[in-house]
């Protein structure tokens, strides 16, 4: 198998965290796998154009601090791939 990216590392590190079910903010994605916020947020927005997460913008108004925030999930489809690359990786 080819090696892969550091992009592509970083993505299936984003979806190994999703696919516990919870939903996590860029902020806490970005903490947990020691990346740039940026950069989990412009590879959580391809993943979502693939439709393997979903990110939901809470507005200033919903938000309890006032503060505008993501969330983002794992979707089924999202789900069901990242197993199919943990049975060909040979991933936990």
């Amino acid at each position: 198998m080819a090696e892969l990216l550091e992009s592509d590392r970083i993505k299936l590190e984003i979806l190994k965290v999703l696919s516990n079910g919870k939903v996590y903010s860029f902020y806490l994605l970005s903490k947990l796998l020691k990346t740039n916020y940026n950069t989990i947020k412009k590879n959580c927005f391809f993943l979502e154009l693939l439709g393997l997460v979903e990110i939901v913008k809470v507005e200033r108004e919903e938000s309890a601090t006032g503060i505008p925030s993501y969330r983002i999930r794992i979707t089924k489809k999202g789900l069901d791939v990242m197993n199919r690359i943990r049975r060909k990786l040979n991933l936990p």
